[in-house]
């Protein structure tokens, strides 16, 4: 068994021989009185590299769902101990506790920072402790203030309730409780767990009397239960009427891919499409594809743009009209991916990786193409996911998508794209945009590039904060943490610049 106590920010040499201990098998503890952001951060980093170690890279959303919520959990109660200490009011006094309570709820719950400084010189403390076997793998969440017997009464009837739901929203409807703070996260862990196939005996929290502990158990051979909800049914559906690309579309796009075609012929075949001509020199002087100087005819653009370029511009060209088509008008949408797309394309040329720029650009115009189909089949579930989400500091709708719809948005896209014969680099790039760490070796670059552009422009809607950005994506692309900020202007101004 090894502990290592962390502060701020954890030297590389630490962090390799942390993953070090993890991976020969030893129990591992990591304690710290304050989860600040380095911590979380390198906690993330741990995670992310513990399940790619053992090909379970998959559950890193799922696992960092539920140690942060368990983590906070735990921070919290410490706070309330100390909170407690402070005002010299016995815990165990009933009606002193439902008094100060209210008053905890009021000034520190919502802004820890009120009570960190205080916590970081308290002897409260929080343990994570990871044993990584042949067959499970175990995380311990500690934290040294022990739960009261009528929360433990209530947080063991809140997690056997929440085995009895069959998705997330079923869950919130029947069990959130504004005055108790919801236990929403208990809710979320549990759902998510059950969506693995974990067993019930194997998340549970416990307190002897000293330390309360949550503890989870999750076999590394597991069988996910699919979640089937009459909205996922309705988007299933959905696909399935959505029309294929029209012939011309078709036609154009084997002409791109011919080597012996002639421009001109292809250029007569655009111009016969009033429309479709319309579009091609709207994208062909956009962020994306801009050169020197505006073009205003179909030879020119051809010209300039290159073969290649013309059927990523047919690809989202006749995506959009499809789906304008078919759902009503989401240009809010349309106008985040095309900023995703500028800064992706920023990104390629500040990483020396110009190759793939326009494979970027292009998975980027689409890589929200589910969001327009779940929006299109539930406005409202759609909305309250992104709020929920928000609210809570979760990494991506993803995650909160799967066990509240039984599909998210990035395999909505997928499939959508799938139908349309995309090519492979984007199924991954739309697929992954949320969880690079998943994709192949051979597509890397090009999904980490599309994940961090979205989260730049996440950070500049204000949505997320730079802290978001995977350590894994940074390092892999050569980008240092510090130099972040500079990335994100350098994209912002690119992007003001074209449009």
């Amino acid at each position: 068994m090894a502990l290592y106590r962390l502060s701020n920010a954890v030297p590389e040499p630490l962090r390799k021989e942390i993953l070090d201990t993890i991976y020969n098998g030893e129990t591992t503890i990591l304690q710290f009185n304050f989860p600040e952001k380095s911590i979380m951060q390198f906690m993330n980093g741990i995670v992310a590299n513990m399940l790619g170690h053992v090909d379970l890279i998959f559950l890193l959303d799922t696992f960092i769902t539920i140690l942060r919520e368990s983590l906070l959990n735990a921070v919290k109660a410490n706070a309330k101990r100390l909170y407690f200490e402070k005002n010299k009011t016995d815990i165990n006094d009933n009606l002193s506790y439902t008094f100060l309570m209210k008053k905890f709820r009021a000034e520190i719950i919502g802004d820890m920072a009120a009570i960190e400084s205080e916590l970081k010189d308290s002897s409260y403390y929080v343990t994570i402790e990871i044993t990584v076997t042949p067959t499970i793998i175990s995380m311990a969440i500690r934290n040294n203030s022990p739960i009261l017997p009528k929360e433990h009464e209530r947080v063991t009837q809140r997690i056997t309730r929440a085995w009895e739901f069959r998705d997330f929203s079923e869950a919130y409807d029947t069990m959130y409780d504004e005055t108790e703070g919801a236990g929403l996260g208990i809710i979320l862990s549990v759902l998510l767990l059950k969506n693995l196939g974990v067993k019930q005996n194997d998340y549970r929290i416990e307190c002897d009397g000293k330390i309360t502990s949550v503890i989870l158990a999750v076999p590394r051979k597991i069988k996910q239960e699919e979640i089937v909800t009459e909205v996922k049914n309705k988007i299933l559906r959905e696909i399935e009427l959505l029309p294929t690309f029209p012939n011309n579309i078709v036609d154009l796009q084997m002409m791109c891919e011919n080597p012996d075609s002639s421009i001109s012929v292809i250029a007569d075949k655009i111009k016969s499409d009033p429309s479709l001509t319309a579009d091609i020199l709207k994208l062909s002087n956009s962020a994306g594809f801009i050169t020197q100087r505006r073009v205003d005819n179909i030879n020119d653009a051809l010209m300039r743009i290159g073969l290649t370029n013309l059927k990523y511009i047919l690809i989202a060209a006749s995506t959009r009209k499809i789906m304008d088509k078919r759902y009503k008008q989401f240009e809010k949408i349309w106008n985040h991916c095309l900023q995703v797309a500028s800064f992706g394309k920023s990104i390629c040329t500040k990483c020396n990786m110009k190759r793939i720029a326009d494979q970027v650009f292009i998975t980027a115009l689409l890589h929200d193409l589910g969001k327009i189909v779940l929006l299109s089949v539930d406005l409202e579930l759609t909305n309250w996911i992104a709020d929920f989400v928000m609210h809570r500091g979760i990494r991506s709708t993803t995650i909160l998508e799967e066990v509240a719809i039984g599909i998210s948005h990035s395999s909505i896209g997928k499939i959508v794209a799938q139908k349309w014969n995309f090519s492979e680099f984007m199924l991954e790039g739309i697929a992954l945009h949320h969880a690079p760490l998943q994709s192949s070796p051979q597509y890397r670059d090009i999904v980490f590039i599309t994940y961090l552009a979205n989260i730049f422009v996440g950070v500049a809607a204000k949505k997320y904060s730079l802290d978001h950005a995977d350590p894994t994506v940074l390092e892999a692309l050569g980008i240092a943490p510090d130099s972040l900020e500079d990335l994100l202007n350098y994209c912002r101004t690119n992007y003001q610049l074209t449009n």
